[in-house]
């Protein structure tokens, strides 16, 4: 991806460096030393966590989120030129979405360079798609837009491009009130929305309670109550 001497320039950075066990780290996520730190420090950290509204996530999330989807769309354009607009839609987003993005920030161990005042545990754990997003506009800042490029398909999104993607479970609320369709259940929702902004929604399948979700949007913690429900379904063979 790099030219040789580009590599070695990074590795001069490094051993100049003052901070080597954060760049340590970041090499195993991006596979790769960074140049400027500032970027990545400032995409692990929560508005929570600092008084300067500069100092904080947002801005280098709203740039990831750009690019993810920029870079998706065009994977998808490029590799499937027998579909339709409305399916490329879907298949993106299937793979880019809060849930997806929660995983694979868990899995590279995002969660733990986090810095917030906030528990992800109970009351955001999708900061942590955030951080991924943040990360993606980081990594453009400090590399430019080949290597972001790279970093979200090759690194971010690997398995999940790997995989059938026409085949990712992603719908689940229409799963269910297909389900319940089917088996002439009556499938309902009742959502609140909580004090930190978020929504939590718990489903009902003929008046009584049997999943809950949480989620940034009413939708959202619909998908995700229904998840939880849909998984216990399948695991049963009640499909």
């Amino acid at each position: 991806m790099f030219t040789v001497f580009y590599e070695i320039r990074l590795k001069i950075i490094y051993w100049l460096s003052k901070d080597k066990e954060f760049r340590r780290t970041l090499k195993t996520i991006l596979k790769v030393y960074p140049v400027n730190t500032i970027y990545y420090k400032c995409a692990f950290t929560h508005r929570s966590a600092v008084k300067n509204k500069n100092g904080h996530n947002e801005r280098l999330e709203y740039l990831g989120d750009a690019l993810i989807s920029a870079i998706v769309a065009e994977y998808l354009y490029k590799k499937y030129p027998e579909h339709e607009e409305g399916n490329l839609t879907k298949m993106r987003s299937k793979l880019v979405n809060r849930l997806s993005l929660l995983k694979i920030g868990k899995n590279m161990g995002l969660d733990r360079l986090l810095v917030s005042n906030i528990n992800t545990e109970t009351e955001g754990k999708y900061i942590i798609s955030n951080v991924v997003e943040a990360l993606v506009g980081a990594v453009y800042l400090d590399f430019g837009y080949r290597y972001a490029r790279y970093f979200v398909l090759n690194i971010l999104l690997c398995d999940l491009l790997n995989s059938d993607i026409e085949q990712i479970e992603y719908d689940f609320k229409s799963k269910m009130l297909e389900w319940g369709q089917k088996y002439k259940k009556t499938i309902s929702f009742e959502s609140k929305q909580n004090r930190d902004s978020t929504f939590s929604s718990d489903i009902l399948i003929e008046g009584n309670v049997v999943g809950k979700g949480i989620g940034y949007t009413k939708k959202e913690s619909e998908q995700n109550a229904s998840k939880n429900v849909w998984e216990i379904i399948k695991s049963r063979d009640e499909v």
